[in-house]
């Protein structure tokens, strides 16, 4: 008797070994990320577990430097103020060094399944391409205003090298920048609203990375938009325009269709610099009719994507005449496999006392090669920080018509 009660308990000890030893070794192999365990059964999550979110906004044409991210922070990068006509503070040399990039366009080659509506795309890095990708697939979702895009461990691998914070966070703002130039369609986004949200798990040896991006809490929506249903309001009413516009270029030829839509956008538009935020997008110039450069140049691009003209929006800095310089945004059209540049905004004139001279239309800057057009125009493809997309070579001479 006493034999078997020892053997029952040398059993239960066996047992109870093994099963402390399949359980140690679960938790070793978790520990060190060999094996995955549903967080309801991990030991690791019960031994201690700390989560935080980090959120991080963009903005167009910022130049604010990204530091990585502090524990149990949440921040924003603060929106700049823009300044589009500035004294001549810009450097003679960083213009002439624009100038002599300029004299190497030749050179620059292109991905073949680069064209205009995919333009900034092709030229993002791999982890900008997968954000922009995602948000592009879920584009109708973005009306909401709340819409957040989950990525899960995506990027976990990333952000656990050195420097990967920094990587993911301006691959972030280059994706976000660069589906608004590919799509000037989407005037009812304001980008300083997105952010990146991080949610850092910490268990007892590790760290994991999920990644999610759009509302913090808060609609991402220009605040002229409450809601989706104020979206398509605007969007049926620009579409009404659009379909005028479109009317008038039946059976015209392309640079007849382009100097309809330049000639329209010079006659109907104002400049205004302190007409609000939507002087910036396609909303501003066809509806409020007040725009800058920004909003000249995507509502010129609009029309062209609606024609099929392969058209995309550059950046750089222009000079007056009197050598002021300012930050600037244009257009490059491509002609019968040739690349012209227009600037709908130099074109439409201003007299004294900022009122606009009525009906008067110029072509000063209509159609333009290189070597007449660069003579104000230094592009740099700065959209965003300090990032600089490359843009097609253009004719040298401009187009006759």
């Amino acid at each position: 008797m006493k034999n078997l009660l020892n053997h029952i308990i040398t059993f239960f000890l066996l047992i109870i070994s093994i099963i402390i030893f399949i359980i140690t070794l679960c938790f070793c192999l978790e520990v060190f990320d060999i094996i995955e365990i549903p967080e309801e059964f991990s030991l690791e999550a019960m031994w201690g577990s700390k989560m935080q979110t980090i959120a991080l906004g963009g903005d167009i044409f910022d130049d604010t430097t990204l530091n990585e991210f502090s524990d149990n922070t949440i921040r924003k990068i603060v929106k700049p103020e823009r300044n589009e006509v500035t004294e001549s503070n810009i450097n003679s040399d960083y213009l002439n060094m624009l100038q002599d990039q300029l004299k190497t366009t030749e050179n620059r080659e292109f991905n073949e399944n680069t064209n205009s509506s995919n333009f900034y795309y092709e030229q993002l890095d791999e982890y900008a391409k997968i954000i922009y990708n995602k948000l592009n697939e879920n584009i109708d979702k973005l009306k909401t205003g709340t819409y957040n895009a989950d990525f899960e461990l995506t990027f976990d691998e990333l952000l656990h090298q050195e420097n990967g914070k920094e990587t993911l966070d301006n691959s972030f703002q280059l994706a976000i920048n660069a589906l608004t130039f590919d799509n000037p369609d989407l005037f009812y986004i304001d980008v300083t609203k997105i952010y990146l949200l991080t949610q850092i798990t910490t268990r007892v040896f590790s760290q994991k990375f999920e990644v999610s991006i759009g509302s913090n809490g808060e609609s991402y929506l220009s605040d002229n938009f409450s809601d989706e249903s104020s979206i398509n309001n605007a969007i049926n009413n620009i579409n009404q325009i659009k379909d005028d516009l479109l009317n008038q270029t039946y059976n015209k030829s392309t640079v007849e269709k382009i100097k309809i839509v330049h000639d329209y956008l010079v006659t109907t538009a104002e400049y205004d610099v302190q007409a609000g935020d939507n002087i910036y997008n396609i909303y501003g110039t066809l509806i409020n009719k007040k725009a800058v450069c920004e909003g000249y140049a995507r509502t010129f691009k609009y029309f062209m994507d609606n024609m099929g003209i392969p058209c995309i929006i550059a950046c750089g800095i222009g000079q007056n005449s009197a050598g002021a310089s300012e930050s600037h945004a244009w257009n490059y059209v491509e002609i019968d496999g040739k690349w012209y540049a227009m600037d709908v905004t130099w074109d439409d004139p201003i007299i004294t006392g900022m009122t606009k001279a009525p009906n008067y239309v110029r072509y000063d800057y209509f159609l333009k090669g290189s070597n007449q057009f660069f003579k104000d125009h230094f592009e740099d493809g700065n959209i965003v920080g300090n990032y600089n997309f490359k843009y097609p070579a253009l004719s040298e001479v401009d187009y006759e018509y």
